[in-house]
């Protein structure tokens, strides 16, 4: 059987992260229901009620691998929190991309910069050839 792209992008980057990647805890938040998790993560910041947004890798069993966005309080803090997925975050296991405040980000495009995490994180797995063989894209990740 022919594994799909999210198969394989899964697999390298399961690889990847467990060599040069830490991993971290991450607790269920609130609830947001949508894919915009770079966007809840900011305005989480914005709010004043955390203080660090973190980029992980975030493997969901049986599905894929995903670039995520997350929260922690502060930096003394180890415990980050999922405000987009809440209780669906539970069986992910995370692996720690960046890390952010919002003096770092604020004139960030968010949109921008997940698009070009995700492609930094795909020229780590995959070289350009590999790429276009196996129709591997950002969507894959």
């Amino acid at each position: 059987m022919k594994k799909s792209q999210r198969q394989i992008v899964y697999e390298r980057a399961e690889e990847y992260a467990k060599k040069h990647l830490k991993k971290i805890n991450v607790s269920m938040g609130d609830y947001d229901g949508g894919q915009k998790c770079h966007h809840v993560a900011r305005h989480r910041l914005e709010t004043g009620e955390y203080e660090i947004l973190a980029v992980a890798l975030s493997f969901v069993p049986k599905s894929g691998v995903n670039v995520h966005f997350v929260n922690r309080k502060n930096s003394k803090q180890e415990q980050y929190v999922d405000n987009t997925l809440g209780y669906l975050s539970k069986r992910n296991i995370y692996y720690l991309i960046s890390e952010h405040t919002l003096e770092e980000i604020q004139d960030d495009d968010m949109v921008k910069l997940l698009v070009n995490i995700k492609e930094k994180i795909l020229s780590k797995l995959f070289t350009d050839k590999e790429k276009k063989e196996l129709g591997i894209n950002s969507t894959h990740i």
